[in-house]
């Protein structure tokens, strides 16, 4: 296995004048060649190297941009440890995040200014460099630089700190190495040959492990070509402008693209050779219809401790009822399985973490064999075929032993369209919702009695509690 800068300096040689990133100005596409990426990449890592940084911890605290992919190479094939982190958190999840591992420097856009400015008084010690006004200089002044800086050759080395959301736990802090990263190109490639002559279109968050590995990291092997998405607003007309062959998305843009299908927009996603729907649950009769219709949807299932995909479906696959196939690398094994099969999901395999850094020992997903406890429930097939059921820690024992997956409460609940947010619990051994929305309790109500019919008694929610669908109304 090559290392990122090993990749890079390649792909330097092989596709100097294609165009890499293609980002969206003033009404038009702009291609940046593999050159001039690369060639960006290594001045920036050039200045920070000059200023200290290496070995360091630096944190990505921005939207997507080119910039952001070119800050993410160049720390990790050349500098120290990435720490990206989602620009939605406030300053109360930033400053968690800092308090788990020492931060050298944090790279933020405009719009977190205001957070910036809090930080900065709690950290004097750290560096802070403004992605659009800063980074344009640390260009220029690497390119002064004569030599070549010289890469990460330590695959075991930390190469990348991701965090879980902070919504709804304390963040927690995952560290990947390059070894971790690349583990699972052979297979996701065996299954879904991406290369050079792939585009794809990128509009999921970078920060998260699906966008930054499989999206972002893998085209330094493929050489696949990426848009950025200029506005989720302009999604749909952006993809049918440019007709990408390589798609990651969620099912909640898999829902709005069925809601508002065309002639148009049909042949666009058949034109996609590889459309990955990952990080939920994607409904069934959905699923059915887009792979009916010719296009090449492919569900995925995987998790940050596991550098992204545990679990991806095969082309052409007629079982739609399972969730993926589990990768052929990786030893995925059903733990403590009842009468049904149906048990928690755990991994082991190179594309593993080795478990959460040592702030955060009070945590004990990672067993001593290094295999993660995923958490979410499944049964396992002979064939490979993994099948989803629910969370593990979200599943309610009912008082005559009866057990209830509360996602697929939630997922009914959320079919009504002005239900902004819903947590089914447990109170008194029965299901209870706290419902985020502006209809009237009456309307409430009567939605969760309609969702109740389609449920055995033992399932259905006994007690409801609603919330104004406001900022301070978001359930935690």
């Amino acid at each position: 296995m090559k290392t990122i800068s090993e990749y890079l300096e390649e792909d330097d040689r092989k596709w100097t004048d294609r165009p890499y990133i293609r980002t969206r100005s003033g009404g038009s596409w702009v291609a940046h060649t593999f050159h001039e990426v690369i060639g960006d990449v290594q001045s920036i890592a050039k200045a920070l190297l000059k200023q200290g940084f290496q070995n360091k911890n630096l944190m990505l605290c921005a939207e997507n941009s080119r910039e952001w992919i070119l800050l993410y190479f160049s720390i990790m094939g050349y500098v120290g440890t990435c720490v990206p982190v989602d620009p939605t958190w406030t300053e109360y999840d930033l400053e968690h995040t800092m308090s788990v591992i020492p931060v050298s420097a944090v790279f933020y856009s405009c719009s977190q200014k205001e957070k910036r400015r809090i930080l900065e008084k709690k950290h004097p010690e750290m560096a802070w460099f403004s992605i659009e006004e800063d980074l344009p200089a640390l260009i220029r002044e690497g390119q002064k630089m004569v030599l070549r800086p010289d890469g990460i050759k330590d695959e075991e080395r930390t190469a990348l700190i991701l965090f879980t959301s902070g919504t709804t736990d304390v963040p927690k802090a995952i560290p990947l190495t390059q070894r971790n990263l690349f583990a699972n190109w052979e297979t996701l490639y065996r299954r879904t040959p991406m290369t050079e002559e792939d585009s794809a279109y990128v509009f999921l968050p970078f920060h998260h492990v699906y966008t930054g590995v499989a999206n972002i990291l893998y085209t330094v092997i493929s050489g696949m070509q990426l848009c950025l998405c200029s506005d989720l607003k302009q999604l749909i007309a952006e993809m049918v402008e440019v007709r990408p062959t390589v798609v990651c998305t969620v099912p909640l843009f898999l829902y709005r693209m069925y809601d508002i299908m065309t002639a148009e927009l049909l042949e666009v996603l058949r034109h996609i050779r590889f459309l990955y729907c990952g990080g939920s649950f994607t409904d069934s009769a959905v699923k059915q219809y887009f792979i009916q219709q010719g296009v090449c949807l492919l569900e995925a299932y995987g998790t940050t401790e596991t550098s992204s995909v545990i679990a991806l479906a095969v082309p052409g696959d007629p079982d739609l009822a399972s969730n993926g196939v589990v990768f052929e690398n990786l030893d995925v094994r059903i733990l403590d399985p009842d009468k049904e099969g149906v048990g928690e999901i755990i991994v082991k395999g190179e594309s593993v973490s080795r478990g959460y850094l040592d702030q955060n020992g009070r945590y004990s997903e990672f067993d001593q064999d290094g295999a993660y406890h995923t958490g979410d429930l499944g049964i396992l097939s002979d064939t490979g075929h993994l099948y989803l059921k629910g969370r593990k820690k979200r599943m309610i024992l009912t008082a005559n032993g009866k057990n209830v997956y509360v996602d697929e409460l939630e997922k009914l609940i959320l079919q009504h369209p002005q239900i902004k947010a819903v947590k089914v619990f447990e109170e008194n051994h029965h299901p209870t919702a706290s419902v985020v929305s502006d209809l009237t309790e009456e309307e409430v109500r009567e939605h969760i009695e309609q969702v109740n019919h389609l449920l055995p008694r033992y399932k259905q929610i006994r007690q409801i509690y609603i919330k104004a669908d406001t900022p301070g109304g978001r359930i935690k």
